[in-house]
């Protein structure tokens, strides 16, 4: 479950919306989680290049929820094709690494080592990532997320563990 208590499974691939609303809900989660003023300064740096050089694309916002990427087979934020363009994360106040993979899958992470496309170590309490891609990560199949406590994948992380945040998708 994502903030807002939908699942973002029951989507029927990317449903994009006007980009102006994207970056809204983007503000609104960068001030809740706190987010520096790295973080705020290169998404607002990503909103500039995306509306001149990719024409104010249309985009969606998806929220990352710490209670939806541990367990046993991640959560699935996107199951159709697509783009990732920007990523923010803040860990919990915690003290134990914590690596979120996003994979390309639609389904779950049964296969981390093939389908990871972008891992994002986190190793600080409270400590936080942006990570921005221009072009966009082409995802072939889908986007799920998954927090691990090993780089590799091997070891599910704890919701108490994972980080909240959220990605921004476009159409592939």
């Amino acid at each position: 479950m994502f903030a807002g208590g939908e699942d973002r499974k029951s989507m029927a691939g990317v449903s994009l919306e006007n980009a102006n609303l994207v970056w809204q809900k983007a503000a609104i989660s960068l001030d809740s989680l706190g987010a520096n003023k790295v973080g705020r300064e290169a998404f607002r740096v990503l909103k500039a290049y995306l509306s001149a050089e990719k024409r104010n694309l249309n985009l969606q916002f998806v929220p990352i929820d710490a209670t939806a990427v541990d367990g046993a087979n991640g959560s699935v934020i996107m199951d159709g094709p697509c783009r990732v363009y920007g990523v923010f994360l803040k860990k919990q106040a915690t003290a134990v690494d914590t690596y979120l993979a996003l994979l390309n899958d639609d389904t779950d992470d049964a296969s981390p080592v093939t389908d990871v496309r972008l891992v994002v170590g986190l190793q600080e309490s409270a400590e936080q990532a942006t990570v921005l891609y221009p072009a966009g990560i082409a995802m072939s199949v889908g986007v799920v997320a998954k927090a691990y406590t090993e780089f590799d994948g091997t070891t599910d992380a704890a919701e108490a563990d994972t980080p909240n945040g959220f990605v921004i998708i476009g159409s592939l």
